[in-house]
């Protein structure tokens, strides 16, 4: 509260003086005219203010306004510091949240990656368990394979090795019987030769031995041996070799069985035309190289054309014989002696096959000797 006293020095009057007032700041009004001598104000704020005052006696006379100038300094709670120092609670509460904000958000986060890790780890187990089940029956299925298929062709041989002793024992007549069962018999055994070698290929246990071997004489060998078949069909046989031999480091009887599946692969799928069997070198590689005038291969049946049981007629529709191993078999050989198989093919038009090795820099010690000889 604040009380202002006043006195006017105004004499000779028998009626006491009357005061009028006026706070500047808080009001632009003047009081009206009052004989007390003392003027109360109640809740003022902080602030500069002027108090004015003007007397009157009882004959009229006023005086000059008499100003007092005030300054009500504020509370310690409203003062600067006090604002200052509220801004900095401020900021630090703000600050302070933020950050609580942001521990709690990456709390949260932690939480959701260790849940998400758990989540995962559990995952990766179950897969590592189901791939050990997936490993242990698959191999469970490739010495079932191996073992039944060693268990097929001892009988099966034993049985075409009786029909040769049949054949002086029997008719003409009867000899057809049993030219239909040696021919079902061979092909039974070429299916179990195929499921043996992809057997012994899926476990790694084939026993390559690299050498430098002439992949024409390779080539012209299987020309000569399934000649006769591709006679039969009606169909010509053309074999291309350079004069000089083309050499590899593979495997001799695995090249042969290579050269061979595509041989046997094209006279198969072509009914007119012919079938062509050549060898030569190309960019520090040497080939062989399988083309045939036959049905060709679908476009889109070329990614899985080199997938094992994989054939393009398949189920009722199908009309070719076969296991759909073949090219699988020859595929896998080539790729364990740093060779590769690729294909171009129209359909209705034929196909070529080349399979391509690097060049071997060493002379097998047959080229060597023939060599030799003719030098001499």
């Amino acid at each position: 509260d604040l009380r202002v006293d006043v006195g006017a020095p105004l004499y000779g009057t028998v009626e006491p003086h009357q005061y009028r007032y006026k706070l500047e700041g808080r009001t632009d009004q003047w009081t009206d005219w009052t004989t007390e001598a003392s003027q109360r104000y109640r809740d003022l704020w902080e602030g500069t203010y002027r108090f004015r005052v003007q007397a009157r006696n009882d004959r009229g006379q006023v005086s000059e306004v008499g100003m007092l100038p005030l300054y009500i300094r504020p509370p310690w709670f409203r003062s600067r510091w006090a604002l200052f120092a509220y801004g900095i609670a401020f900021l630090a509460l703000a600050l302070g949240y933020r950050r609580y904000y942001q521990i709690k958000e990456e709390n949260r986060r932690a939480q959701e990656r260790v849940r998400k890790l758990e989540r995962e780890r559990v995952v990766a187990e179950r897969l590592k368990k189901a791939n050990e089940r997936l490993r242990e029956a698959n191999r469970l299925k490739e010495d079932f394979l191996a073992t039944t298929s060693h268990e097929l062709r001892t009988p099966l041989t034993n049985i075409l090795g009786a029909l040769e002793v049949l054949r002086g024992m029997v008719t003409d007549e009867q000899e057809e019987f049993l030219d239909m069962i040696e021919a079902n018999g061979q092909r039974l055994k070429r299916t179990l030769n195929a499921l043996l070698d992809l057997s012994m290929l899926r476990s790694g246990e084939e026993d390559l031995e690299l050498t430098p071997t002439p992949l024409d004489e390779c080539a012209r060998r299987v020309a000569l041996d399934l000649r006769d078949d591709a006679e039969e069909k009606g169909l010509s046989v053309r074999v291309d070799t350079p004069d000089t031999p083309v050499q590899a480091d593979v495997d001799e009887q695995y090249l042969e069985q290579i050269v061979r599946n595509l041989v046997e692969n094209a006279i198969k799928y072509t009914h007119d035309g012919h079938v062509a069997i050549s060898a030569g070198r190309t960019n520090g590689q040497v080939y062989v190289e399988v083309e045939d005038t036959g049905i060709g291969i679908d476009e889109d049946f070329l990614p899985n054309l080199f997938d094992e049981f994989k054939q393009e007629s398949r189920g009722r529709a199908r009309t070719y014989e076969g296991n759909g191993l073949g090219l699988a078999i020859s595929a896998r050989l080539a790729e364990q002696m740093d060779g590769t198989i690729h294909v171009e093919t129209e359909k209705g038009e034929g196909s070529t096959f080349t399979v391509e090795f690097p060049r071997s820099s060493k002379m097998s010690s047959e080229t060597n000797a023939s060599r030799t000889g003719e030098t001499e």
